[in-house]
């Protein structure tokens, strides 16, 4: 019976190991570049850059990941998006988008 409390407790410690605090989008979009083009609150520096400010959180996500993943084709996108991982999107959708 003992057995099982200890090895649930090792479960429980490895479980929250394994959780990491949420990822800062604003500190992200400087690491990443993405402040560059789309500037620190999603309105862009250039006309030719499209504005990320109301933006809904889960189309930024879509589109992250389309151009992650190859779907969605673009020469500055692909490379940017390419070792983005799922939560860093998450957080850079976060950031920059609006609530869906």
């Amino acid at each position: 019976m003992a057995i099982r409390f200890i090895v649930a407790g090792f479960i429980l410690s490895l479980l929250s190991a394994c959780g990491s605090e949420p990822l800062d989008g604003a500190a992200l979009a400087q690491e990443k570049g993405c402040v560059a083009c789309h500037g620190a609150q999603g309105k862009a520096l250039v006309a030719s850059y499209p504005n990320l400010n109301g933006q809904w959180e889960r189309y930024l996500r879509l589109q992250l990941r389309a151009y992650r993943d190859g779907p969605r084709v673009n020469a500055i996108m692909n490379g940017m998006a390419a070792e983005l991982t799922d939560q860093e999107i998450n957080a850079l959708a976060a950031h920059y988008g609006r609530e869906s």
